[in-house]
């Protein structure tokens, strides 16, 4: 069996696009691991990379999402108050890495 050469795919001009590759990369590998095909794995991607950030509520709320969602809400929380976008990313950081919680209850 050979596999084809997949394109090279091109990050888009956005601030966030090489966190959101290595994010769907992530999942890709998860989904390859999982025994998903080359289809599902493809949908994964897309859907990982088209994701739009402000539409929080399509972020799944199971475990392995959980931490991401509620830094997410968070960040956007932080910006909704006044905060920087250094702020808010450094929040979001935070979170993620286990630093903080978040923990204000809203979610």
């Amino acid at each position: 069996m050979t596999c084809k050469e997949h394109p090279k795919y091109e990050l888009p001009n956005t601030p966030h696009a090489k966190h959101r590759y290595e994010s769907a990369m992530k999942h890709v590998e998860a989904a390859k691991a999982a025994g998903k095909s080359s289809e599902e794995i493809y949908a994964i991607f897309k859907k990982v990379m088209e994701f739009d950030i402000k539409d929080v509520e399509k972020l799944p709320a199971d475990g392995p999402h959980a931490k991401y969602r509620s830094a997410v809400i968070h960040a956007q929380k932080a910006i909704a108050a006044g905060k920087s976008s250094e702020e808010a990313h450094e929040l979001y950081r935070k979170i993620m890495a286990g630093e903080a919680t978040g923990g204000c209850g809203h979610h």
